[in-house]
């Protein structure tokens, strides 16, 4: 541990004002694109079946049921661990979780791609997206532990922009493959190896990326600071400092940081289960109680809105460019069609989906991805509660339109936006690093992805079971929802000029 005495007093700092004094640059910039990645790969192994259920089912011949169970398997890993991960992240560090995870994450959905059959796909999916899903307990909380506060909501918004791409990139990979045809049987494995067994290797690659750029980035100097490691803690700042400015270490000016956060050291032979309680209960207790209720209620509405419809976007999109005449009817008289097209047309594998369709989601993707890039630049003018307000006004008042329009591409420009509630993600992620305490940040991070995918699970299921009859109802009770989001968000805390985080 470093002694500041003398001299040295005056180079004593708090940790945020430290972690400014490393500057912005290489570092900051690797370990954005690292954590995109990490968190990249865990959205394409949740969402790649978005793509790859329709040729999935043709191959290994799934009835309904069974595809719309598979749809959620990966959601239900994720459910399962983030428990885990979340604990994981806080007791033995972000970057080390990752580390261990995500590597077994990447071999688990390999082996998913040579499934023979329905079980051995499902049991895989569950635990690839098991250990993917670390990436949202740990990558984000490294993100915003590593980065000045000046950019930590740009950088946040970044990342969850990384996320909002997955559909995006999932189209560019599945255009080009989907146009092969090659067919290799593997007798050893009994199975057919398809264009799609391909596509699902290749989504698997963000993965490999995240895990190579992590292996030369450093551990969050605050997570370190949380456990009295000081003088880790100092080494990487230093080396952050390095990296930023390509100056010497030694002339880093701090050489002693102190954290404002209570230190506190969960016990080694304390059971999992809690430990898990020890990690949870605090954020349920005041004086988190409230901003974690405002935080966690404002993710339900959001992502059972766009998380539900996004496993829907390729099929429901596909209706428009089916050949038939879709101009003055309604986007839920098209989309109700395509409910019941989806579990009763007989269709040809190879021609399942329409190439527009892919056109039509890389467009929604890339306008979300676009927008959050863009929010994340106004986000510090505008504050962060500002922010949310605005993106939920802007969603809830294209669902009312979309209920109404008759115009083909207008409805769909309408839906698309309708789901853009999910920009909001940037700053939902920011305040869970900066308004909870350092040691419980993993949990209120992971216990996020709990709220998120278990509301989602519930939405991708409500979805299609009331789109091919209720679909009307069904969007109406999705803008009541988000309408309420917009109130419960007006609770958030203000925003301060020039306030830093010290958490």
């Amino acid at each position: 541990m470093v002694v500041a005495t003398g001299d040295d007093a005056s180079k004593k700092y708090s940790f945020e004002t430290a972690l400014d004094l490393t500057g912005f640059g290489k570092y900051n910039i690797i370990m954005l694109s690292t954590c995109c990645f990490t968190i990249l790969a865990m959205y394409m192994d949740i969402f790649g079946f978005s793509i790859l259920m329709p040729p999935i089912a043709c191959d290994i011949s799934l009835d309904n049921a069974q595809q719309g169970l598979l749809s959620a398997v990966p959601l239900m890993g994720v459910m399962f661990s983030s428990y885990v991960w979340g604990l994981a992240a806080d007791t033995i560090g972000r970057r080390k979780t990752l580390l261990i995870a995500m590597p077994i994450g990447f071999l688990f959905n390999i082996a998913a791609s040579m499934a023979p059959g329905y079980t051995s796909l499902a049991i895989l999916k569950f635990f690839s997206a098991t250990f993917t899903s670390s990436a949202n307990a740990a990558a984000f909380v490294l993100l915003g532990e590593s980065v000045s506060s000046k950019n930590r909501s740009r950088f946040m918004f970044i990342m969850a922009s990384a996320t909002l791409s997955t559909q995006l990139l999932l189209c560019l990979f599945a255009i080009p493959v989907y146009k092969l045809t090659f067919h290799y049987e593997i007798s050893w494995l009994n199975v057919d190896y398809r264009p799609w067994r391909l596509l699902m290797q290749i989504i698997s690659l963000p993965a490999v990326i995240g895990i190579l750029n992590l292996l030369i980035l450093k551990e969050s100097p605050k997570f370190l600071l949380s456990k009295g490691k000081n003088y880790e803690a100092l080494a990487v700042l230093q080396n952050i400092f390095k990296w930023n400015t390509g100056v010497e270490k030694n002339e880093y000016p701090v050489t002693h940081v102190y954290l404002d956060d209570e230190i506190v050291v969960i016990e080694g032979g304390t059971s999992l289960l809690l430990k898990i309680w020890n990690q949870t209960a605090p954020l349920f207790k005041p004086p988190l109680l409230k901003n974690s209720i405002i935080l966690y209620y404002i993710l339900l509405c959001a992502y059972m809105t766009c998380t539900g419809f996004s496993m829907w976007v390729p099929t429901m999109t596909n209706e428009f460019f089916m050949g038939e005449d879709t101009s003055g009817r309604s986007f839920c008289e098209v989309s109700s069609r395509s409910a019941v097209n989806h579990q009763t047309a007989s269709r040809d594998c190879d021609h399942i989906i329409q190439p527009l369709t892919f056109y039509a989601v890389m467009f929604y993707s890339a306008m979300a991805t676009f927008l959050g890039i863009v929010i994340s630049f106004i986000v510090g003018p505008l504050g962060k509660k500002f922010t949310t307000l605005m993106v939920f006004v802007i969603a809830i008042v294209c669902g009312i339109l979309l209920l109404f329009s008759k115009i083909p591409l207008l409805s769909m420009g309408l839906f698309f936006f309708f789901l853009y509630v999910s920009l909001i993600l940037g700053n939902v992620n920011t305040y869970l690093v900066e308004l909870n305490p350092t040691h419980l940040r993993g949990m209120a991070t992971c216990l996020s992805v709990v709220v998120a995918r278990g509301f989602a699970f519930i939405s991708v299921q409500l979805i299609g079971n009331l789109l091919a009859n209720h679909c009307t109802a069904m969007m109406s009770g999705f803008i009541a929802l988000n309408i309420s989001g917009l109130l419960v968000a007006a609770f958030l805390p203000p925003d301060h000029k020039g306030n830093r985080s010290q958490h």
